[in-house]
């Protein structure tokens, strides 16, 4: 009999911290839903067009997610990508008229965590193929 494969702490930790973005993203995309409803926002196409992409982004990390949780080699590049994403957002957001500092670190510990864990011995034998499900 095969012994079971477990994931690794790092593993279960990156997958937790991309499921707490989804999160965010959801609830962002919720709230422009809300906002384009109740006739809050200056211009619609844009909002509709920010609530399209933000839809799209969810979905597509969901199914980053679903990848790394399944030990799918190329799902390590769609976390990575989605964390270079945040840390340019991050950028901006130190400079500007609406600059704020803690959204800027808010984005920049989690994603510098995610690619260090993805970097990591263990998260990375992991996702060299397939795990069975638990």
């Amino acid at each position: 009999m095969a012994a079971k494969l477990t994931r690794p702490l790092g593993l279960k930790a990156v997958l937790g911290i991309l499921g707490i973005e989804l999160c965010v993203l959801i609830a962002i995309v919720v709230t422009y839903v809300v906002a384009t409803l109740s006739g809050e926002v200056k211009s619609l196409p844009t909002m509709l067009a920010l609530t399209a992409l933000g839809l799209l982004l969810a979905v597509w990390l969901a199914f980053v997610i679903k990848a790394l949780w399944s030990g799918r080699r190329w799902a390590r590049n769609g976390a990575i990508f989605w964390q270079l994403v945040q840390l340019a957002i991050a950028w901006g957001s130190f400079t500007g008229e609406f600059a704020n500092a803690a959204i800027g670190i808010g984005l920049i510990l989690p994603s510098l965590a995610v690619i260090g864990l993805l970097f990591e011995k263990s998260v990375f034998a992991a996702t060299q193929g397939e795990i069975p499900n638990d």
